[in-house]
């Protein structure tokens, strides 16, 4: 990509019109004479470098010193020069940036129809240094909720002991045993259940057919 060094192209030259030479410095990228394109001396108004003439081209270019054709030692070493290079450009437009960007956050793992990743735990840990391996158990804190399928181990510490309470499903007349631990809560004490049964049976057998005079 053409560019004007000092302006699109970093770096600064030193024109020396006696040796009729132009040394380039301050290079962001390493250059060779097929990327030196046009040197004008905007002071004189005269090309004195044209890659593409025989009169005005190049005698040689080392460690960044080109040596001219044209002869220059009518000039002055103070006269401004405009140089074109073509160098390589880094510079991205806001939509390829953007478009690099989404690439970069999408999923390289498989997912769903609803975009949901299935990922793999090879370790569990704060210490990343000596990690805890994920084999057969996963130690798990504080409080989980979880919907399982199929068979499920688990060890919990700190659990509450086996208490009596009446099961939802059964007789709530009938006491049955249920484990209840920090990982679920029990269900409301089923003697309230037997006294709304007994208010709303007075409610309707007894109250409803009371009649006043």
């Amino acid at each position: 990509m053409k560019k004007l060094l000092g302006q699109d192209a970093s770096g600064t030259y030193a024109f020396n019109p006696t040796a009729k030479t132009v040394t380039f410095s301050g290079l962001s990228q390493q250059v060779t004479l097929a990327n030196i394109l046009l040197i004008t001396n905007v002071t004189a108004n005269t090309i004195i470098y044209n890659f593409a003439s025989s009169t005005t081209g190049a005698v040689s270019f080392v460690n960044n010193v080109l040596t001219l054709d044209y002869d220059t030692t009518s000039m002055n070493a103070t006269d401004a020069l405009q140089i074109y290079i073509d160098v390589e450009s880094y510079e991205e437009s806001l939509a390829t940036l953007l478009r690099r960007m989404n690439k970069l956050l999408e999923s390289n793992a498989v997912v769903d129809s609803r975009l949901r990743q299935k990922v793999v735990i090879e370790a569990i840990g704060t210490n990343l240094a000596a990690p805890t391996e994920v084999n057969a158990t996963v130690p798990v804190s504080g409080t989980v909720n979880a919907s399982c399928t199929g068979t499920v181990t688990a060890n919990v510490s700190n659990a509450v002991s086996i208490q009596n309470v009446a099961s939802s499903a059964a007789n709530p007349y009938t006491l049955a045993s249920s484990t209840t631990g920090l990982i679920m809560e029990g269900p409301v004490h089923q003697l309230w259940r037997v006294a709304n049964d007994a208010q709303s049976c007075y409610a309707s057998a007894i109250r409803s057919k009371l009649s006043f005079s």
